[in-house]
């Protein structure tokens, strides 16, 4: 009988005490389900830069995914080289929303953790840059960018990839020029190269050569400055950067290319331009032979640009006829050789890494002026020199003492009756 008791009191004990503890744990789920609100996150907490103060688990999933769906539809990272330009597409970036809010923290900022596809990015890095651009991108930094911008849900943003390239081993000469005949000026273009054997051209930035001449405080004639002008106008221009400022001669100087000139002075000329790109390029300068050279260096254009000089026209000169009484009458001489006149046109050509020709284009064209010739004859007999001679110019007839000025007429026009004076005579001979 005492088992038997003693079974049963072990039995009520065991009943009870599972009673117990189940009401106790239905009751707490009971209380949380009906009176108690679900965890929350604290003040202050933040997933990249979409706050879920206050916000439950699921509250903050879906606040977080709305943003980034927004994200998605307004979206545009940008990857610029020189010229080229691509857009990448937001696809590309991957967001784990709900491992985000897994992992945020109470009261602090955690990340929005994001992918990029990188097999698609390569492919398009390959596409935009050349070879040796490619080759050295610092691609984890660029990915890492990328993919915080992602993170921080950056609507718009551009990323220009020069900045990701490790520059010393991509820096190469892109263009160059050479001049050899300096004639006179060799000797302070020489000391001058010598003394600035490299000139920056800053990126995003307009050079002034005549300022820079001012800089160095050193003497140098106009000759000198134009000759340097032109070497530097002939390495710039097969290039993307753009010429805002630019003379020319009324004679092309000797030494001087046609199409190339580049004429500088310090108070009226000046030769300036622009480089459109984020990197700096150089001007290398350096004593070759009887003259110089300039070199352009820095990274690799995206285009490659071909610079031609055609559609030269010429123009003969015309002569002018002195008349002098101290030559016998079939007597002549050259006073001044003429020089014939030249119009070119300096055209450029831009063709992408495939070789394909994108435009043409005319950069400028350049007119010398016939420099006429001079030549002085012997007085024909027979002609009364005492009288004053009336030469009809441009139209109008203009008296002139014969002694004292010379009139200029072509030989295609007709004289008046009265005979001309041909002691001081000028005449143009076609």
């Amino acid at each position: 009988m005492r088992q038997a008791a003693a079974v049963r009191l072990f039995v009520v004990i065991i009943i009870c005490t599972v009673y117990l503890i189940s009401f106790s744990q239905i009751g707490a789920f009971a209380y949380q389900s009906f009176f108690e609100e679900p965890n929350r996150f604290a003040e202050g907490t933040m997933i990249g830069t979409v706050s879920v103060s206050k916000q439950s688990n699921d509250e903050a999933v879906h606040v977080v995914q709305e943003k980034v769906n927004q994200w998605k539809e307004s979206a545009a990272i940008q990857l610029i080289y020189q010229e080229n330009k691509e857009t990448i597409p937001a696809q590309l970036f991957t967001f784990q929303v709900e491992r985000s809010v897994k992992q945020a923290v109470n009261g602090q900022r955690s990340l929005l953790i994001v992918q990029l596809d990188e097999p698609t990015l390569i492919k398009r890095l390959k596409e935009m840059l050349p070879p040796s651009i490619f080759s050295s991108i610092n691609l984890e930094k660029l990915k890492q960018d990328m993919t915080a911008m992602a993170a921080n849900l950056v609507g718009k943003q551009s990323i220009d990839l020069a900045n990701y390239v490790v520059s010393q081993p991509t820096e190469q000469p892109i263009s160059a020029a050479t001049i050899e005949n300096l004639g006179e000026s060799r000797a302070e273009i020489i000391a001058w190269v010598s003394n600035h054997p490299t000139i920056e051209l800053k990126g995003k930035s307009v050079f002034s050569l005549s300022a820079y001449f001012r800089q160095t405080n050193e003497p140098l004639s106009s000759e000198a400055m134009s000759l340097i002008a032109s070497a530097v106008y002939e390495a710039v221009l097969p290039t993307n950067f753009t010429v805002l400022e630019r003379h020319t001669s009324r004679e092309l100087p000797d030494g001087i290319r046609l199409g190339y000139e580049a004429s500088v002075d310090q108070d009226k000329r000046d030769f300036c331009f622009y480089n459109p790109n984020t990197s700096t390029y150089t001007l290398q300068l350096k004593a070759v032979n009887n003259g110089f050279s300039v070199t352009l260096t820095g990274l690799p254009l995206i285009h490659k640009y071909v610079v031609s000089v055609d559609g030269i026209e010429y123009f003969s000169p015309k002569t002018i006829v002195q008349y002098s009484s101290l030559l016998q009458p079939n007597e002549r001489r050259v006073k001044q050789e003429g020089k014939q006149g030249m119009l070119a046109k300096v055209k450029k050509e831009i063709y992408d890494g495939n070789h394909h020709l994108l435009k043409t284009e005319v950069v400028a064209e350049d007119f010398y002026p016939p420099v006429p010739a001079i030549e002085v004859r012997g007085l024909k007999l027979g002609i009364d020199t005492s009288n004053n001679a009336t030469t009809p110019t441009s139209g109008t007839n203009e008296e002139q003492p014969p002694s004292e000025q010379n009139s200029q007429q072509s030989e295609t026009e007709t004289t008046t009756a009265v005979p001309p004076t041909p002691s001081n005579l000028d005449q143009y001979e076609k």
